[in-house]
């Protein structure tokens, strides 16, 4: 006697005296039912999912376009408009007039210059010096394994990291005090009274800007140089290899795909958010000397009011910030080849 089976009534049928015998699995019909039936309950539980997974990421998704997608649509929108409250409170369609203003602007073209300067000379400091203190601080970790040296290495980073852990407006202050002409330590110790923000304004905010971040590229570098197998530092040592050699022909190419990302972020972060340190040591000045990208914008809207201009500004802004991200992850899919 066959045994029943949890069939639904479409696949069962009755045999003699009615027992319940299962249909010939052989036929079409009954591979479709049964198909059907096995794969209905999968299907309603991954459609469950699929809507707790919609409710819980809901909030989420409203919060991106209350706080990213609105905003930069209406960026965008009042891009094409003309609007000026010290001129007249009605918005007006502009057309492409604010971005023919801004490809037209000497102002606009002297800040992308200054802004491409300060980036390149700031993430060159920092790199070279962020990479030189790394090695030297890896070397010393390495040979000092005893109680007192991690103590000392560990004393040596807590100073390093000083810098960024510092807020940018306090940071600028106290260069702005160090640089003082009149009362400034550094002039005092080089006797002199060179006015640094008035003489050579945009090497003193490069410095300033440098030595706020280059403990971020120190311990990006110096995480690099320790993931090295101290096994081939030997091998090195073994072939006669002095310091220097290590580090060009061993150290360096293993770190590159490291030192690649870390200046290509450094470049989109100095180029695109560059503002406090610049704002509380000169202002943009003397005249537009100092004048990056993120303060012009600022200064386009807050003391010109012209909302239009600015956001034009803002558009492009968000275009070169978008095209270096996109530059970024483009090196780090080839370092990472």
């Amino acid at each position: 006697m066959n045994a029943a089976r949890k069939l639904p009534p479409s696949l069962a049928g009755e045999g003699r005296g009615g027992a319940v015998t299962v249909s010939h699995p052989g036929s079409r019909r009954d591979r479709v039912l049964a198909r059907i039936f096995h794969r209905s309950l999968p299907q309603g539980r991954a459609r469950a999912r699929r809507l707790t997974g919609l409710g819980l990421a809901l909030p989420a998704l409203i919060f991106v376009f209350a706080f990213m997608v609105y905003p930069v649509a209406s960026l965008l929108l009042l891009s094409f408009q003309e609007y000026s409250p010290l001129r007249s409170a009605v918005t007006s369609f502009a057309g492409l007039a604010n971005y023919v203003w801004l490809v037209g602007s000497d102002l606009v073209h002297q800040s992308i210059w200054v802004t491409v300067v300060f980036t390149a000379a700031s993430v060159a400091i920092e790199m070279v010096i962020g990479l030189a203190i790394a090695v030297l601080l890896a070397k010393l970790v390495v040979e000092l394994r005893s109680r007192p040296g991690r103590l000392l290495t560990g004393l040596l980073g807590g100073v390093f990291i000083l810098p960024f852990a510092t807020p940018a407006v306090a940071g600028a202050i106290a260069w702005k005090t160090l640089l003082h002409p009149q009362f400034g330590p550094v002039d005092a110790l080089l006797h002199t009274d060179i006015a640094w923000f008035a003489q050579f304004p945009l090497a003193s905010v490069i410095v300033a800007d440098a030595w706020k971040m280059m403990p971020f590229v120190l311990f990006l570098m110096f995480a690099a140089v320790l993931s090295i197998e101290p096994e081939q530092y030997e091998a090195a040592r073994l072939d006669g290899a002095n310091g220097w050699q290590e580090f060009r022909y061993l150290t360096f190419p293993l770190i590159l795909p490291v030192v690649a990302v870390t200046a290509a972020f450094r470049a989109v972060d100095a180029f695109t958010k560059i503002f406090d340190t610049v704002f509380v040591t000169t202002g943009g000045g003397p005249a537009t000397d100092t004048q990056v990208f993120p303060l012009l914008i600022w200064r386009t809207t807050f003391d010109y009011l012209n909302f239009g201009h600015a956001s034009a500004l803002a558009v492009v802004a968000i275009i070169v910030s978008a095209l270096l991200g996109v530059s970024l992850l483009a090196i780090r899919r080839a370092s990472s080849t």
